[in-house]
């Protein structure tokens, strides 16, 4: 298509951004747009076979941001992949796909968002999806495909078990919007050949061929351009390819699709957002909003690994991750016949558990304590609003009090899981010892951060301010440490699971020394997860909202963000799911409108 100028120009060919191409695209009358910064890599095996997908984290196809020190983690940086490819972080990420819960969803809704609660969202969901579960019924009528892996070892059966046994439900719909309890959490694979199914051979892929669709990669956006005629209208975005700067108009819309770091970053360098900081930096000020690039939210997480006693149907992933040429031959081999540990991301068994203790009296008697004294702790809202803290609070109260509402995510492994203290993944120790290890994660954290730009120039990605702000709500630090204590000390010892762990084995974490030792762990061994929401979050301009309902920025009529930073408040959860039905949701929106 040599035209240069476009009815929608859509910023960023990640997820969200292929998504709205393909639904957008369906009218041939219209002509989309998608611009990426990074690669076409469709064809690359490193994206397609599922296990490869860490090999991509050190090179070009990851956006390789790194968050300022945070005195939560005693000072430590933490990396933070993100995709920057076709496809984006859906091409590069752990491939589980786990749908956001009820009562979050709803609780975006009740901040001022109609059209946003469970009912409406999780029809949009559907449309993303199709799984087949092993029994052959088929849920959902969307374009990516998902597999519930078949269980060809004992660890998943043995993991269901022992949450059972502890008294807690196993969950039989994975996407029904209720978690709480055990659950095997679908991957986005292709049930049939077992490659990744992502946004680009989902929705780009069939929709390639679309005289009206146009694909640009390689190609940086410097900033969106607008005209103040008739209020302030966005016409078109300027880009750089090949070092030299271009600009392309659109004559309906420019939908922002860059992910929950890039997208508050472009709207700064474009001029929207706090007009004190975008003077000081020199830029020309659009629009004042002061909460662009605020309410920065992540999942703090910590791993707990246990070396195993071994048996037959046991077998762990560490000779895998110790690169042992015979296993990764083998594993190659099963592949071919699309069987095996390369077929699946191994993170399907998990469980979503409630406030440790909530079901006593005692319990709740110390939850209320910890919550009375967090909350008037609790630092000064800063740009948070008062009201919008006050309703994150009040919903992560509910959660709490709650025997059926999940605040802390297990997510077990067969194999050593550990981070670097920069939050990459660390190997498992030399040797031949093998490991079976459990991820924690706080569900819903109160935490907040922000990321701003430093610079107007938009190839100084390292001046680019990333602070998530982790533990710095003392009530996340104590929920979390409650979890980890019961992870240790309950989940570990549940039979049958406690029989395959060796009761003197290597431990990352144990039991004993009390709520303290549990918080020195997670201040020393915790890291941020891949999970940013909020940044552009979607809610009423008072409350510290940067885009309204229908996703449009607000002082601009014809200016949208769809991607993870309009997410209010994060899901307990990978956002994988959450990103796909934000982009479906939009497109309904959209489309309504036209």
């Amino acid at each position: 298509m040599a035209s240069e100028s476009f009815d929608f120009i859509i910023v960023g060919g990640g997820t969200s951004g292929l998504v709205l191409a393909n639904r957008i695209s369906e009218d041939p009358s219209l002509q989309v747009l998608v611009i990426e910064a990074g690669d076409n890599q469709m064809e690359d095996p490193r994206v397609n076979v599922p296990a490869m997908w860490p090999t991509l984290l050190g090179t070009s196809s990851n956006w390789a941001f790194k968050t300022v020190p945070q005195v939560g983690f005693q000072g430590r940086e933490n990396v933070l992949p993100q995709g920057r490819l076709l496809g984006g972080s859906s091409a590069i990420n752990g491939l589980a796909f786990t749908a956001p819960s009820k009562s979050t969803v709803d609780a975006w809704s009740e901040l001022g968002n109609p059209g946003w609660d469970w009912s409406s969202f999780s029809k949009s969901l559907a449309k993303a999806y199709s799984l087949t579960t092993p029994s052959k019924k088929t849920q959902g009528n969307g374009r990516l495909q998902l597999t519930v892996p078949v269980e060809d070892d004992k660890w998943p059966k043995t993991w269901r078990d022992s949450i059972s046994g502890l008294g807690y439900p196993i969950v039989s719909d994975p996407l029904s919007g209720q978690h709480y309890g055990g659950l095997m959490v679908p991957d986005s694979i292709d049930t049939t050949t077992k490659n990744r199914s992502y946004a680009c051979s989902a929705y780009l892929g069939p929709s390639m061929s679309r005289k009206n669709l146009a694909v640009w990669t390689s190609t940086m956006i410097e900033k969106i351009t607008f005209s103040n005629e008739n209020g302030i209208t966005a016409t078109g975005v300027q880009y750089n390819k090949d070092g030299e700067t271009k600009t392309v108009a659109a004559s309906k819309e420019v939908i922002v699709t860059a992910g929950a770091i890039n997208s508050p970053r472009l709207l700064e360098l474009s001029g929207i957002g706090d007009a004190s900081h975008l003077k000081s930096l020199g830029i020309d000020m659009i629009i004042d909003n002061p909460h662009v690039g605020e309410n920065l939210q992540n999942h703090p997480i910590c791993c707990v690994a246990f070396e195993i006693t071994d048996g037959d149907g046991f077998e762990t992933m560490d000779k895998l991750a110790r690169q042992d040429s015979v296993a990764i031959d083998a594993a190659m081999e099963a592949y071919t016949k699309q069987t095996g540990p390369f077929t699946k991301s191994g993170t399907n068994a998990i469980a979503q558990l409630p406030f440790p203790g909530i079901e006593s009296e005692k319990g709740r008697s110390e939850l209320d304590k910890m919550i009375n004294n967090s909350f008037n702790a609790a630092p000064v809202p800063g740009k948070t609003t008062a009201v919008f803290a006050k309703a994150h609070e009040s919903y992560v109260q509910s959660l709490l009090s709650s025997p059926t509402d999940a605040s802390g995510h297990y997510m077990s492994f067969p194999g050593f899981a550990a981070f670097n203290g920069d939050g990459t993944m660390a190997p498992p120790p030399p040797g031949t010892k093998n490991f079976f290890s459990i991820a924690l994660s706080l569900a819903h954290p109160l935490s907040r951060g922000s990321v701003h730009i430093n610079s107007a120039s938009n190839s100084s990605l390292e001046q680019l301010a990333i602070n998530p702000n982790y533990l710095s709500h003392p009530l996340d630090l104590d929920v979390m440490a409650r979890h980890l204590d019961f992870l240790s000390s309950s989940l570990a010892q549940a039979e049958p699971l406690a029989s395959h762990l060796k009761l003197d084995g290597k431990r990352s974490f144990t039991s004993g020394g009390g709520l303290n030792k549990a918080r020195e762990y997670i201040r020393k061994a915790a890291v941020g997860a891949h999970h940013f929401t909020g940044t552009c979050s979607m809610m009423p301009r008072h409350m510290g909202g940067v885009v309204d309902a229908a996703l449009r920025v607000y002082g601009c009529h014809n200016l949208r963000v769809c991607d993870a930073s309009i997410v209010p408040i994060v899901p307990g959860a990978n956002l994988q799911a959450t990103v796909y039905g934000v982009a479906e949701h939009a497109a309904g929106i959209i489309k309504s409108g036209l």
